[in-house]
C-alpha cells in the first residue's frame, strides 16, 4: 500500500453557506467532477454516517475505457468544513477535508485528500484523483459565480 496527500485551494465569490452547500451535494457532483457520470443516494446509512452515496466514474487508462463504483460517506459537517471518506476495492481509500473560508470579497474553498491505494494502482488513482479534483473546483466556482 502506498498513501499520498494534496492540497487545493480556489477563490470563489460567493458565501460559505452556498459554497459549502454545493461542494457537499454529491447527488450533484455529476455535474461538476470530470469523472463522475452516475451518483446514487443510500436512503439509509449505517450509524455514524450523515449521508451514503454510491459513485461510478468513467475512467480511461491508454486505450481503455472503464467505470467503477465506489462508496462515498459524508462523515462530519460544521459551519466551515466538512469530511468524507469514499472506499472502492481493492483496498482504495480517499480521505477528503473540505473547507471553506470566508474572505473580504468571498470564499476560498479548499480540499485536503489523502488518498491510499495498493501500490500497482496508486500512482494512476492518484493522478486521475488531483487532476479531476482540481478541474471540479474551477468548475464549482464557475458554477457559483454564475449566480
Amino acid at each position: 500500500m502506498k498513501q499520498g496527500t494534496f492540497e487545493s485551494r480556489i477563490f470563489i465569490r460567493s458565501t460559505v453557506e452556498k459554497t459549502l452547500s454545493l461542494a457537499r451535494a454529491y447527488e450533484r457532483h455529476h455535474n461538476f467532477h470530470p469523472l463522475i457520470v452516475k451518483v446514487d443516494v443510500e436512503p439509509n446509512p449505517p450509524v455514524g454516517v450523515l449521508k451514503r452515496y454510491f459513485i461510478t466514474d468513467q475512467l480511461q487508462w491508454g486505450p481503455f475505457r472503464f467505470k467503477i463504483k465506489y462508496r462515498a460517506d459524508i462523515l462530519s459537517v460544521s459551519k466551515n468544513d466538512f469530511r468524507t471518506e469514499a472506499y472502492q476495492s481493492p483496498g482504495t481509500t480517499v480521505l477528503n477535508h473540505t473547507t471553506v473560508t470566508p474572505t473580504d470579497d468571498g470564499v476560498t474553498l479548499g480540499e485536503t485528500i489523502t488518498l491510499r491505494a495498493p501500490s500497482l494502482l496508486f500512482g494512476y488513482a492518484f493522478q486521475q484523483a488531483k487532476q479531476a479534483h482540481a478541474e471540479m473546483l474551477k468548475r464549482l466556482k464557475d458554477w457559483l459565480e454564475a449566480q
